[in-house]
């Protein structure tokens, strides 16, 4: 059975009628729309499943602070951690921690035999990449040893960099706003984007809703995004998703993304 993680806003757990939640770690995490800190993590009084997202590229200075984070983790009842600095595997080797690894490197987890090759390292999860297609999924879960955790509902990620663009633009002309979310309005499209204390993440002009393929993928995980999308709206879904009776879920601005389109860039000359 699939199982269901909520990428969520808040810490109110208990609103959300799901499986476990997937949660970013303060100061260590990118394209989550809140971030917890240890002490967070550690005081949540919850039987549901718990992945802790830290995705960012770790800086040498910051290894020891790691290694004592995840010592921390491993004593808590963690489902696993989001990685995207492979530094994690080899810090799980040395600390022989029994926690899991999810390998989540965004918009490289996109073929089943580098999932097979982390996998015999000890990484027994994979967050798949939004970049690929439906049969690609596919592909990838017939033929993976690890347990997959597949993005289907949500604005998705499409850019990050550790340059803060946003801030930088409004210090070159000397204006104040103190939004969370800005929009960048590019070819009648709109797009969010985050400027916060990682750097700047911008996400797709449309909201991706898999809701159909869902309910004919049963893959171990699907994971959905709350970011930027209306509380009450975002429980709708979840009920949806979790009771299965439509066969199809029509939401505003949701796109296919690229689940049967292949994706291909091209620069212009």
């Amino acid at each position: 059975m699939t199982k269901i993680l909520v990428i969520p806003n808040k810490l109110n757990f208990d609103e959300y009628d799901c499986d476990g939640f997937i949660l970013g770690l303060k100061n260590y995490s990118v394209n989550m729309p809140y971030s917890y800190s240890l002490e967070d993590i550690k005081n949540i009084k919850t039987d549901k499943e718990i992945f802790i997202c830290m995705n960012k590229n770790i800086f040498s200075s910051e290894l020891d602070e790691v290694k004592n984070i995840l010592l921390e983790l491993d004593k808590l009842n963690i489902k696993g951690v989001l990685y995207a600095d492979t530094c994690f595997v080899k810090i799980k080797k040395d600390l022989n921690l029994k926690l899991d690894l999810v390998w989540s490197q965004e918009h490289l987890t996109t073929n089943y035999e580098t999932i097979n090759y982390w996998n015999e390292f000890g990484v027994n999860y994979v967050y798949i990449s939004s970049d690929i297609t439906y049969r690609e999924i596919k592909e990838i879960k017939k033929s993976s040893k690890a347990k997959l955790i597949v993005p289907l509902f949500g604005y998705m990620p499409i850019f990050t960099s550790f340059r803060h663009e946003v801030k930088n633009y409004l210090d070159e002309f000397n204006l104040k706003d103190n939004s969370d979310i800005n929009y960048i309005y590019k070819e009648d499209l709109i797009y969010p984007i985050v400027d916060n204390e990682i750097g700047t993440v911008v996400y797709s002009n449309y909201i991706l809703n898999g809701y159909k393929e869902y309910k004919e993928l049963e893959v171990d995980y699907v994971a959905l995004n709350s970011f930027n999308i209306d509380d009450e709206d975002f429980k709708n879904v979840l009920k949806v998703f979790k009771e299965k009776k439509l066969d199809d879920l029509e939401f505003k601005n949701s796109s296919k993304g690229f689940l049967y389109n292949e994706t291909i860039y091209k620069v212009k000359r």
